[in-house]
């Protein structure tokens, strides 16, 4: 009988029984625009009220974004930041095979949309109760440091922004109060790992792609070590040793009970196999729709919440 220690871990505190010793944390995986899909997740958790049970949040790049909105206080804003803004002027899909310029406009979408057009509640992000960690990759020090985002100050959207920055689509790594950061996922794969490092002995991950389908390796990675390696020294050769990694407990991944990664119990959760098709640059209104969709209706099927599909009744014009 699989076990599934982590839903009965979060169902005993949500009714009320918190004295059980562990450190529950929710990992919250990004992926571009399939970031919509964890996005998701995280609203129905926060719809169902089973957020006050976790001790800390954990979210790399579009995770990490998720999470600020959530605890930022929006509603739907959050999820239609990608849906109804980041598919016009984010993605410049005719540089695809430029590798001289940039295929991410990073100022339109942090500058723009959230911090103009749908801002981040801040205020709220700052008087959270649980810590809600960013991760980024510090090129200057080659490794991947956990920021909480209660406490990034008046910089915390540069924060976001770098914590988001993919190398082989957004260019050279920006700099934040003088040190270089990009992408935390560079360093820190999967966000699970930032959960296991900061001592959680319980973590649910939610991950964007669907069961079955992990995210495409991109065509300019085999570029990328040398690239990040005259970057900074040593970066381009721990990118490859995580990703040595990530590819073991990937070959391992379960999606139907908990699974041990070192000392913590691991529950990973996905949706199913084919239910959507978001990718990385996905820019189709209807397309990340779905994901949204498919994302939170998983987990109301994974808590057995089925009065809370009518959320989603509402169709595209």
């Amino acid at each position: 009988m699989p076990v599934d220690t982590v839903i009965s871990l979060i169902r005993a505190r949500h009714a009320g029984h918190r004295g059980d010793g562990f450190r529950l944390g929710l990992a919250v995986e990004g992926g571009g625009m399939r970031g919509i899909v964890s996005g998701g997740m995280l609203l129905a958790l926060r719809d169902l009220g089973l957020l006050n049970a976790f001790d800390a949040f954990y979210g790399t790049s579009s995770g990490a974004l998720n999470l600020a909105y959530a605890f930022g206080g929006s509603d739907w804003d959050g999820l239609a930041v990608y849906y109804d803004h980041l598919t016009k002027g984010f993605v410049r899909r005719q540089r695809r095979w430029d590798v001289t310029k940039p295929v991410l406009d990073m100022d339109y979408a942090f500058e723009e949309v959230m911090s103009k057009t749908v801002p981040i509640g801040w205020d709220n992000v700052r008087v959270a109760r649980q810590p809600l960690y960013a991760v980024l990759t510090d090129v200057d020090d080659v490794r991947a440091e956990l920021m909480d985002m209660r406490h990034m100050g008046p910089d915390g959207i540069e924060y976001l922004k770098a914590g988001a920055w993919m190398p082989w689509l957004a260019g050279k790594p920006p700099v934040v109060n003088g040190t270089r950061y990009i992408d935390g996922g560079l360093l820190c794969p999967d966000p699970v790992y930032a959960a296991l490092d900061d001592g959680c002995t319980h973590v649910l991950l939610l991950n964007s792609a669907p069961q079955g389908r992990w995210p495409a390796v991109p065509r300019s990675r085999p570029l990328l070590r040398p690239v990040l390696n005259r970057w900074q020294p040593g970066l381009g050769d721990a990118y490859v040793r995580v990703r040595v990694r990530w590819d073991a407990d990937r070959a391992s991944a379960c999606f139907d009970h908990d699974v041990v990664l070192g000392e913590a119990t691991v529950r990973r959760v996905a949706a199913p196999s084919g239910s959507h098709h978001v990718a990385q640059l996905t820019h189709r209104r209807d397309v990340l729709f779905d994901g949204a969709r498919v994302g939170y209706q998983t987990i109301t099927d994974l808590f057995g919440a089925d009065g809370r599909r009518p959320y989603f009744s509402l169709t595209l014009r």
